[in-house]
């Protein structure tokens, strides 16, 4: 999991995350984790600043394959979206 210490994660995030989630989790991160990479950076370059609070508290988002997980944000105004977001992660739950 130390890949996400280029993603600006501190040792303390990437350890907190660990013993909150199951080794099912975890696992499967570090199985896809060019995958997970891949939509990390997605949402850097829109301008999302909460990334890190949006994969610590909804990580099975990051499992949708590129096409799926990028395609759910580009549905929406890009500036209306990031504002929202960086306003309120959670609202992540209802794209």
């Amino acid at each position: 999991m130390k890949f996400l210490e280029k993603y600006d994660f501190k040792n303390e995030e990437i350890d907190e995350f660990i013993n909150n989630n199951s080794k099912k989790i975890i696992e499967t991160i570090k199985e896809n984790r060019e995958l997970i990479e891949s939509n990390l950076e997605f949402l850097k370059s829109l301008g999302i600043k909460t990334y890190k609070e949006i994969f610590i508290d909804y990580p099975d988002l990051f499992f949708m394959d590129k096409s799926n997980f990028e395609g759910m944000f580009n549905k929406y105004v890009k500036d209306s979206l990031v504002e929202k977001l960086n306003d309120n992660y959670k609202v992540v739950e209802y794209l």
